[in-house]
């Protein structure tokens, strides 16, 4: 029997390791952190959301990106000093805002993202990760004087993809979820997306881990990966810093530091760190808690009840691997949670947090095996790790196993990236 390495305890590379695990592979995890799930995958949007799985080079980006260069309120923020370590990336980054690319690849990823809720529907049913998904769908609320026409716009185009979308009113808006009540006014148009869920990405993380430990997976946390060892171009090992694990295939899923992982083997891997703010409100602390996700379209956030605690998410952030939580950023989330819900009474506390989104150069993730014998990535899957975890497991196990399976040449490493 092989010994398969999967590189990252996030949502991607824990997923992956189960999946790996139920095809009788013997598996062992390494990750820096001291638990699963402590990076990327801690405290995003809580959002699963297949039926906006969009890539974010879109059209109006390369606008909205220069317009809002360095203005510390901006949900979309480039910071100049960010620009140089952007290079080729960036180049190719915005040739897919080009709206045909844009369009190619937001239908890919919302039928790759359907495929993904499939597979997350099979492991819950079966019970083979203990974890409860809230379904309802997500409110995205568009407020600027041109709501109604961006709004139908907006459905238009998912409706292209084959989404299920209703086009609502301020009104149905606040039927749906009534905390809205006081912003009614400003609710110039809504939509309602059944199909989308939400819950605590870190908790299915930790469900995850606990299935793949009882399929026979070993974790071995708080170490440090030096690098993975591939002499005449097959892999043999990876070396950490607690000494060397014996490997014949490596699944590298590190998120934005697979690129540097692999660069030492000479593969190129376009993917940058896309900065991410979020707070997270213990639900005690609150005078209520919203029902349902509503994504606000004009602030460009999203507030997520998770049982137990607000989730609130958002900005996009061009800042390189720079993981200082800027105070200015996680007040433009609490004026936009103060915009949506003037009510909430919010306490001193919000824990706010940051991470990493590893974004591909046109959005799609990269699920491929390398030019090294032995060596395979799954990574690069930007703000949609969670949504798509499942799904993406399953390829990458396909192709380490051999199985037979539709070709897949748009999450291909090679692809053209333009």
């Amino acid at each position: 029997m092989p010994d398969v390495i999967v590189v990252g305890a996030g949502v991607v590379g824990t997923t992956t390791a189960l999946y790996l695990a139920r095809e009788g592979l013997s598996v062992t995890v390494i990750d820096r952190s001291a638990e699963a799930g402590l990076d990327t995958s801690f405290a995003n949007g809580g959002l699963f959301t297949p039926s906006t799985a969009l890539p974010w080079c879109s059209p109006a980006v390369p606008g909205l990106l220069f317009r809002w260069i360095g203005r510390e309120s901006a949900p979309l923020l480039l910071r100049p000093s960010a620009i140089p370590s952007l290079g080729l990336w960036g180049l190719k980054f915005l040739a897919n805002c080009r709206p045909k690319k844009h369009a190619a690849s937001s239908m890919k990823l919302t039928r790759f993202g359907r495929e993904s809720l499939e597979e997350m529907d099979g492991l819950l049913a079966q019970k083979t990760v203990d974890y409860q998904l809230s379904r309802g769908g997500l409110l995205e609320l568009f407020r600027d004087d041109e709501g109604i026409a961006k709004r139908d716009d907006y459905a238009y185009f998912l409706e292209g993809l084959g989404v299920r979308v209703s086009r609502i009113t301020g009104e149905e808006a606040v039927a749906i979820e009534p905390r809205l009540g006081p912003i009614a006014g400003s609710i110039r148009a809504g939509l309602h997306l059944p199909d989308d869920a939400w819950g605590d990405a870190r908790k299915f993380t930790l469900a995850a881990e606990k299935a793949a430990r009882a399929a026979g997976v070993r974790f071995q946390l708080g170490t440090e990966i030096r690098r993975i060892d591939a002499p005449n171009g097959k892999v043999k090992s990876v070396e950490t810093d607690k000494g060397t694990v014996k490997a014949d295939i490596v699944v590298v899923c590190a998120g934005s530091f697979s690129k540097s992982l692999l660069a030492p083997l000479g593969i190129s891997v376009p993917i940058a760190p896309v900065k991410g703010y979020s707070i997270s409100i213990p639900a005690a602390d609150l005078n209520f808690l919203p029902g349902i996700p509503v994504v606000d379209d004009t602030a460009r956030l999203g507030a997520t009840p998770l049982n137990d605690q607000l989730r609130v998410a958002g900005t996009v952030e061009f800042d390189r691997y720079n993981r200082a939580v800027r105070d200015g950023r996680v007040q433009n989330l609490i004026r936009a949670l103060k915009s949506l819900y003037p009510e909430l009474t919010l306490p001193k506390t919000l824990n706010p947090w940051c991470g990493f989104r590893p974004m591909s150069a046109d959005g799609l993730p990269i699920i491929d095996k390398t030019k090294i014998g032995g060596l395979f990535i799954n990574s690069g899957h930007g703000a949609l790790g969670w949504t798509l975890a499942t799904g993406s497991a399953r390829l990458i196990t396909n192709a380490v196993t051999g199985r037979p399976g539709p070709a897949r040449p748009e999450f291909a490493l090679d692809r053209a990236f333009w």
